[in-house]
């Protein structure tokens, strides 16, 4: 009789992968509640008189500090993060979240409130490099979109928590009116640490540090089948050729400055490009800085900003729901270019609006905002999270990865603290900025950014390998996993490859084994 699926939780198989999913959603809820939460206190009375009413640098510093956080958090998990599995790493930083939360709603001064920005974004840091990883090793080729789309949903429901609080609380007087916003960051960091120790480990991960028994367990109760069925030998084959090909070339932390066999730079570069260009669409001037934008760039009231900003996030939410059904199916690239094209010309209607500045175009360039979100969420909110952690090779991925992140919060950081100088000092001139930079992605994606979209992680290796002895070019790669009749060849030679490993080493145990024999013969003679 076949044995059965192990499960987590009393879960296995799809169910286990939502699971998974769910625990990372709440992660990214909370990363999307601390993007949003400071919007609104960017503009409450109460907030700005605790801190000495700050000008506009300071105030772009104080929402802005808590990326340097993160980019340290992403530096910490880059040069520590392989020593620990994925989920040790997602618990200590929810845990240093809710310190730093407790720290900001404790302040009395800046510098206290800017300490407890900048741990909890070091925890914050720390989370999202791994959570896109743990999910990407844990999720099946086909639905690996999907799972990431729906996890950055709940980002956005994050901002939507954020910015409603943030009205709510706007009718009460004294410093809860900011200090219960601060404090709420801990109820997700809670959920984090209580729900994750009952799932699986990434079967990648303890695979790689040599623990195969537990990473076919894993593995196995992810896919809902039984240990030893010829599904899970295949793929646990797969994974270990992968592995041991890539020893062949493993070094120090700075491969990934170094080719190493499997284009590791380039691979790398990539993955951070696509965290600058991400950010540099301008979609965080928004996230972060909503209430502030339609106050103080589009003329509304303190409280009309407010419930515009509250509305776009609802409608973000609802934008975000589009990439479930799409994302898979088109694909990363052409969801990257038709994204950015559409934010493209959306910065560049705002800025036409805004610059002649009557009252109808003012309502309209908020309508254009919106519509940003839209063709965001579409082309680089799931997208981008997922790409990196399908592009890096399994020995580069935490650390590739944990730069990724680093660029995602740099820029951030960048945009954050730029924003509100820039729409003091040149007005509808800051709409032009990035409606330049989305519209210049677009061929930089199409020429460079390799498709990844269902393709087995151990199989992205393959086309970087060498053709006719020497490196493809990365026009090269592109064009080739464009080409499906390609690409089924390179699933193939996967899949021989792993089966040729799986006989050589059953081959060199029997010699072993043979030799044993031989020589306890020999004692015994």
């Amino acid at each position: 009789m076949e044995s059965s699926s192990p499960t987590y939780a009393r879960l296995k198989g799809q169910n286990l992968v939502y699971a998974v999913t769910f625990c990372c959603s709440i992660g990214f809820l909370l990363f999307g509640y601390d993007l949003g939460y400071m919007g609104g206190l960017t503009t409450s009375p109460e907030f700005l008189d605790r801190f000495g009413n700050p000008n506009a640098s300071l105030l772009g510093f104080l929402v802005s500090s808590y990326e340097v956080g993160a980019m340290l958090g992403a530096g910490f998990t880059f040069l520590l993060g392989d020593r620990f599995g994925r989920k040790p790493i997602n618990i200590a930083g929810a845990v240093i979240v809710a310190t730093g939360a407790a720290i900001q709603t404790a302040s009395f001064g800046v510098p206290q409130f800017l300490v407890g920005r900048i741990v909890a974004g070091f925890g914050l840091g720390m989370m999202t490099t791994v959570i896109p990883i743990w999910l990407s090793e844990c999720a099946m080729p086909k639905n690996r979109g999907r799972m990431m789309a729906m996890q950055l949903s709940n980002l956005i429901m994050g901002l939507i928590i954020a910015n409603w609080l943030d009205y709510g609380m706007s009718f009460y007087p004294g410093s809860v009116q900011w200090r219960f916003p601060c404090a709420f960051q801990i109820v997700f960091s809670v959920i984090i640490c209580c729900f994750m120790p009952f799932l699986p480990e990434s079967p990648r991960y303890l695979a790689s540090v040599g623990s195969v028994a537990k990473a076919t367990e894993s593995l196995a109760a992810l896919r809902g089948l039984p240990t030893q069925s010829p599904a899970i030998s295949e793929e646990m084959r797969e994974i270990q050729y992968a592995i041991e090909a890539e020893s062949e070339g493993a070094g120090s932390w700075a491969d990934v400055f170094r080719d190493g066999g499997v284009s590791g730079f380039t691979r790398v570069a990539i993955g951070f490009s696509a965290n600058f260009f991400q950010q540099l669409s301008g979609v965080n001037v928004m996230s972060s800085l909503g209430p502030y934008i339609f106050q103080n760039s589009i003329g509304l009231g303190r409280y009309d900003a407010l419930l515009v900003s509250g509305g776009l996030q609802v409608f973000y939410f609802l934008s975000s729901l589009i990439p479930w059904m799409v994302v898979d199916r088109a694909g990363r690239r052409r969801l990257f270019m038709l994204g950015s094209a559409g934010m493209g010309v959306c910065m560049m209607l705002s800025a036409i609006f805004v610059g002649i500045g009557s009252v109808g175009l003012g309502y309209a360039a908020t309508v254009v905002l919106y519509l940003f979100q839209t063709f965001f969420t579409l082309g680089w909110q799931s997208n981008m999270w997922i790409y990196p952690s399908e592009l890096l090779p399994l020995r580069l991925r935490l650390r590739g990865s944990a730069i990724a992140v680093v660029s995602q919060w740099l820029w951030t950081f960048l945009v954050v603290e730029m924003t509100p100088p820039m729409i003091t000092n040149i007005g509808y001139k800051s709409y032009i900025v990035f409606a330049v930079v989305n519209l210049v992605t677009v061929p930089i994606v199409y020429f460079t950014y390799p498709e990844t979209s269902q393709m087995p992680l151990e199989a992205v290796d393959l086309l970087f390998a060498d053709r006719d002895g020497k490196r493809p070019s990365i026009f090269r790669v592109v064009r080739d996993s464009r080409d499906k009749a390609y690409l089924a060849q390179v699933r193939e030679t996967l899949q021989e490859r792993a089966r040729q490993r799986d006989v050589n080493g059953a081959d060199i145990k029997k010699v072993a084994v043979v030799h044993a024999e031989h020589t306890d013969d020999g004692i015994m003679a």
